[in-house]
């Protein structure tokens, strides 16, 4: 047991600095940079582009290495050298994005930070089933889970910190709100690199061995590994389409929280009440992910997947009602409970259906479900939210986003019955 401890340390402590980079960026650091240097007006359309390049940039990256990782035949094996290679190169590009005062210069620096973070992911996902026997994928996945959630509290509990005026005047620093912002931002930035390189060294100690050479070309290579057969894999590709409505809503969720609290439900301090918010989700999601990881191992993962999912979605509807903050408690609550279990029963799923070996190309597959719809998602949710602001009034646009939030959400929960199990 204590042996399988340190394993699963190591398969998830990178995600923690991962989860709560991109958790920090994704609810409230794009939104104010896009605030500092785009009128509120077009704000919707500004986070769009910034998301929707950002996002591009990540998937190419995990196209191109996914592959390459199953393949890698480098002395220190398949998956460390795009780990190391991709964590060191991005951390320029993360502190030319706190540090720049240009809008178009902040997008250069968050696609290429998206660019070279995201080298890494499909090889680490991969660690996983290159290392755990599948009556473990729950239990691992579960761990992957928990540190996941940890990344996302802190980073929602240092954002909605530092980013708000009141916790720079406990420190006797009584400055406004943009000021109070672009420091916060910088100090989160400071921090969460420190915590990259630590994760990325206790990471790069597990087992890896190089891939046998490969006769072939880096181009053949390429286009053999994205050959799949709609036959062998059709479970896998319905999962990962439901995968992709499911993370459609919760995405284009998270970029527009923080200005229906503000627009929309009139929050006096957004930073805060998006902190408050964020962290009551993850926290109740806590408890899910270990009732739901000991539960995948044990029952129907299709079961579990479509009951959670119809928990989330019945907080959703909820949400999008509230006309106070008080009122999104109870819903995000529900919203929680059931996107922890989903979480963690929907990967262990995903892990069961890819074949031995091939975890790179998978999971590179498998990221579409969650880049694509950073691309989608704002983009079309941002022009909606802007067009229904300018007919309805400054608010009623961000309630419209996020019942077409719900409505994606609750597709793709529809979408699990098509899929066998193994």
């Amino acid at each position: 047991m204590a042996r399988d401890a340190w394993l699963f340390f190591r398969l998830s402590v990178w995600w923690l600095p991962f989860n709560c980079l991109w958790t920090a960026l994704l609810t409230q650091g794009l939104q104010v940079q896009v605030e500092h240097f785009v009128p509120p007006e077009e704000k919707g359309g500004a986070l769009a582009t910034l998301t929707a390049i950002g996002a591009t940039f990540s998937l190419l990256a995990q196209i191109l290495v996914g592959p390459l990782s199953d393949r890698c035949s480098h002395p220190l094996g398949r998956r460390r050298p795009f780990l190391l290679l991709g964590t060191l190169f991005s951390l320029p590009f993360l502190f030319g994005f706190a540090w720049l005062n240009n809008f178009w210069m902040v997008v250069v620096c968050f696609a290429l930070l998206q660019w070279w973070l995201n080298l890494a992911v499909p090889p680490v996902r991969a660690f996983l089933p290159d290392l755990v026997p599948p009556e473990r994928h729950g239990a691992a996945s579960a761990q992957v889970g928990l540190w996941s959630l940890l990344g996302q509290v802190t980073g929602m509990v240092v954002t909605g910190l530092f980013l708000s005026p009141s916790f720079w005047q406990q420190w006797g620093m009584p400055v406004e709100k943009a000021i109070a912002e672009t420091w916060g931002l910088r100090w989160f930035v400071v921090g969460v690199a420190f915590l990259l390189l630590f994760a990325t060294l206790l990471t790069a100690t597990l087992p890896d061995r190089p891939a046998p050479p490969s006769p072939t070309s880096l181009w053949h290579s390429l286009a053999n590994a994205y050959r799949l057969s709609l036959c062998e894999h059709r479970d896998f590709l319905w999962l990962l389409t439901s995968r992709f409505l499911l993370n459609l809503g919760f995405y284009t969720a998270v970029a527009f929280m923080r200005w229906f609290l503000a627009d929309t439900l009139k929050v006096p301090d957004p930073a805060k009440a998006t902190m408050q918010l964020g962290l009551l989700v993850t926290v109740v999601s806590v408890p899910s992910v270990l009732v739901g990881g000991k539960w995948a191992d044990r029952m129907s993962k299709k079961r579990l997947c479509v009951s959670a999912a119809l928990v989330a979605g019945v907080g959703g509807l909820f949400f999008v009602a509230a006309t106070s903050f008080p009122m999104t408690w109870l819903p995000a609550a529900l919203f929680g409970i059931g996107s922890g279990i989903f979480a963690v029963a929907n990967w262990a799923w995903a892990v069961n259906l890819m074949p031995k070996g091939e975890g790179g190309k998978f999971f590179a597959f498998w990221q579409f479900a969650f880049t694509l719809p950073q691309v989608f998602g704002p983009s079309l949710a941002g022009k909606l939210g802007d067009w229904v602001n300018l007919l309805l009034g400054m608010g009623a646009g961000w309630r419209a986003v996020f019942l077409l939030c719900v409505a994606e959400m609750l597709a793709g929960a529809l979408l699990l019955r098509k899929i066998r199990e193994r």
